[in-house]
């Protein structure tokens, strides 16, 4: 059988990073730098393969990592345009004190600009959407698994993918499953990665996305 050539998922996703990582993104972000992240815990689910397609301005001197409370605000921004405190703390559920102390830091680091006494805006919302994350969940022959998985990870993801070993890579079934999810396929054998299918980008709606480029890579 072919799936004993892998003996270890880890094997599978040796392949898998070992592979151009371009071929996973859609456009032109094969012109930028890509950085790959190994089992990163994002909530409750760890992906075992993010690839993050950085902008072309992105300086890593440039960049800051916020806690979490930071990243909920950040995204609440993104989401509701210039907002005040009072707004953002009914929004995200936390006091006022504590969301005035996470705009302040986020003003000095000139993430958030204040736009009267008690108002505020995101001011680094282009370079913000123009970072672009695709996870991968792979399986040795657990498929349906990979799948719900990878569907979870279309949270905090603009792309993601289920990675199986060619054999169960090419059944209808599994095709069939995730185009009907949006979910990119990727068939692996023991020396190369193809796309099988690859989903469309969307939009991460939860902020998840922003506390993940915050942790590994920073925000510009």
């Amino acid at each position: 059988m072919f799936q004993d050539i892998f003996e270890y998922e880890i094997d599978m996703i040796d392949v898998l990073s070992s592979s151009y990582p371009s071929m996973y993104f859609h456009g032109k972000r094969w012109e930028r730098k890509i950085n790959q992240v190994t089992k990163v815990t994002v909530g409750s689910v760890i992906p075992d393969l993010v690839f993050i397609a950085l902008p072309k301005a992105y300086d890593k001197d440039s960049t800051h990592y916020h806690p979490e409370l930071d990243t909920l605000v950040i995204s609440d921004l993104l989401k509701n345009g210039h907002s005040t405190v009072s707004d953002i703390s009914k929004r995200i559920f936390a006091r006022e004190n504590t969301i005035k102390t996470s705009l302040e830091r986020l003003c000095k680091k000139s993430t958030v600009a204040k736009v009267d006494c008690n108002c505020f805006k995101f001011i680094r919302k282009t370079i913000l959407h123009d970072y672009h994350i695709v996870s991968i969940e792979a399986k040795l022959s657990k498929w349906r698994v990979a799948l719900k998985q990878a569907i979870n990870y279309r949270d905090f993801s603009h792309m993601s993918y289920v990675a199986l070993p060619i054999t169960i890579a090419s059944k209808s079934i599994v095709r069939e499953y995730c185009r009907s999810e949006e979910v990119g396929l990727i068939a692996v054998d023991n020396h190369t990665a193809n796309v099988v299918f690859k989903p469309k980008p969307h939009q991460p709606q939860s902020s998840k996305w922003i506390w993940l480029l915050s942790k590994t890579v920073g925000i510009m």
